[in-house]
């Protein structure tokens, strides 16, 4: 039941990216910004180091168990684009890239402000 059109109908759709998506955010809230996607990336990093030490066994020794097994891995740590280890490491990419960005973005407004600051102080 959706609520939003009066309890009945389907699901309302998502939202639906194209293009390049973009992050602004203001320079003083950059630190925190960092702080988060830091920490978001480090336990992403965790998750992905947990998966690919996950061990899959052939639970009972049979053949079923045993390609249930194979599938499994498969499906978690395969090299298809919708496993879980490549979701998660595109994930982590992410992050690491938005962190990158954000670092950059950080270095760039400090010698700005250090460059203003100079510029300013010498006027005093």
């Amino acid at each position: 039941m959706y609520l939003q059109d009066g309890g009945s109908g389907a699901a309302p759709a998502g939202p639906t990216f194209t293009g390049t998506q973009r992050l602004s955010i203001e320079p003083a809230a950059i630190p925190d910004a960092l702080s988060a996607f830091r920490e978001a990336h480090d336990r992403v990093s965790r998750k992905v180091q947990e998966l690919g030490g996950l061990p899959v066994r052939d639970w009972a020794g049979d053949p079923v168990s045993g390609e249930t097994a194979m599938q499994f891995t498969e499906r978690t740590n395969g090299g298809g684009a919708d496993s879980a280890m490549a979701c998660l490491t595109g994930y982590q990419e992410q992050l690491r890239n938005a962190i990158e960005s954000l670092e950059s973005a950080h270095a760039d407004y400090l010698a700005i402000e250090g460059t203003n600051t100079a510029r300013w102080g010498k006027y005093d």
